[in-house]
């Protein structure tokens, strides 16, 4: 497949598109490293004295589908960790206002004992 990309002065890719334009050249890439070079071009570089596009061969093998899926995992996580934080902030919120209950029945009893013997 023919694509079109311009590099850097190291000959790392920058960018491509699969149309000719101004200032890309012109290159193949393999059919097999097609899915690689979408999720990695700015890894491949192109080597200015053969003008070919040169494979890294050390690029991760997680497919974007597998990434996803593993995004939504973590999504769901922090989901339910906030979830988690939410509930604990209103039990949190529960418990203060039943302390704040508490120590105004004990204030108003400790009045009360101390007007009878006072009285």
């Amino acid at each position: 497949m023919f694509i079109y990309i311009t590099y850097d002065t190291d000959g790392f890719i920058t960018a491509y598109q699969n149309t000719e334009a101004d200032g890309f050249a012109k290159v193949f890439i393999l059919d097999s490293w097609i899915a690689q070079f979408a999720q990695h071009s700015d890894k491949f570089r192109y080597d200015t004295d053969k003008k070919v596009v040169l494979n890294p061969g050390n690029l991760p093998e997680l497919s974007l589908d597998e990434l996803n899926t593993k995004y939504a995992g973590v999504l769901e996580t922090s989901q339910q960790a906030v979830n988690a934080a939410t509930t604990l902030a209103q039990q949190q919120t529960v418990s203060a206002a039943s302390i704040n209950q508490l120590q105004k029945s004990i204030t108003s009893l400790a009045l009360s004992q101390s007007a009878k013997g006072t009285a």
